[in-house]
């Protein structure tokens, strides 16, 4: 069995080649490319805005930045911490992943992983290259990590427990074959945002950014204002003016 800090290792250097990937990304020079990984990585995010229109570089792009910053052993102590040393014997966790926006799935497989079980995957048809090439990364930096990974298409089998997201139909459908197994089965999630009327407009700015990242399509993003009765909306429309090119991109 892998032990925690080797799959905490694997993690830590994920995140340091996202983070590294950025800033080659974002070089006018890119032939100068320090790492091979990188361009495979360029190619995986092509074959994803092409798979899934929804995921435009700029959106998968922000993704993989932020799971760069999140992955480091700092972060990920921080995180963990407070969950202390619970050691259980490894368990086959099926995970159901959605395709809403890109990466949804890896905060399961992350879990999963670290705390020393196995991930049999079945994802999302909207999103199939991000994932694999991640466990790919993963793999290479340890191989025992990448045997307690795998893929499945079609009906899962063999498994202990499962995570199962998805629509409120879908859950219906997720409750009927996995009910009787140990399960978190999340059906949808709506946010929202309550405004005081006081708001300055970075702050505006910042909650237009929880609006209209990944086009809406996140269960974290804010889908209903409440304001203040009398509120000038002008504010809101005035802060969010940077994001109105979005509604040529689709």
């Amino acid at each position: 069995m892998v032990t925690t800090e080797e799959t905490f290792k694997a993690f830590v250097k994920l995140g340091t080649f996202l983070r590294n990937y950025m800033v080659w990304t974002n070089d006018p020079n890119k032939d100068r490319e320090e790492d091979p990984w990188f361009s495979k990585m360029d190619m995986v995010v092509r074959k994803a805005g092409h798979e899934n229109g929804w995921f435009t570089q700029d959106q998968v792009l922000f993704a993989l930045a932020n799971w760069g910053e999140l992955l480091t052993r700092e972060e990920l102590n921080a995180w963990l911490k407070p969950y202390g040393e619970k050691k259980s014997a490894p368990k086959t966790v099926a995970l159901i992943m959605a395709g809403n926006i890109p990466l949804v799935g890896f905060h399961d497989l992350l879990c999963v992983l670290l705390t020393g079980h196995k991930a049999l995957i079945k994802q999302s048809s909207q999103d199939t290259q991000l994932l694999p090439f991640l466990v790919k990364y993963l793999s290479e930096s340890s191989p025992d990590l990448g045997r307690r990974i795998s893929f499945q298409d079609g009906l899962i089998g063999d498994y202990d427990w499962v995570i199962a997201t998805g629509s409120n139909n879908s859950a219906r459908y997720f409750d009927y074959y996995f009910g009787k197994k140990p399960n978190i089965i999340r059906k949808n999630r709506n946010s929202v945002a309550v405004l005081k009327g006081s708001e300055t407009k970075e702050e505006l700015r910042a909650l237009g950014q929880d609006v209209f990242r990944y086009y809406g399509l996140g269960c974290r993003n804010v889908t209903k204002l409440f304001v203040p009765e009398g509120y000038h909306l002008a504010k809101i429309f005035e802060a969010w003016e940077s994001f109105s090119p979005i509604k040529e991109e689709q």
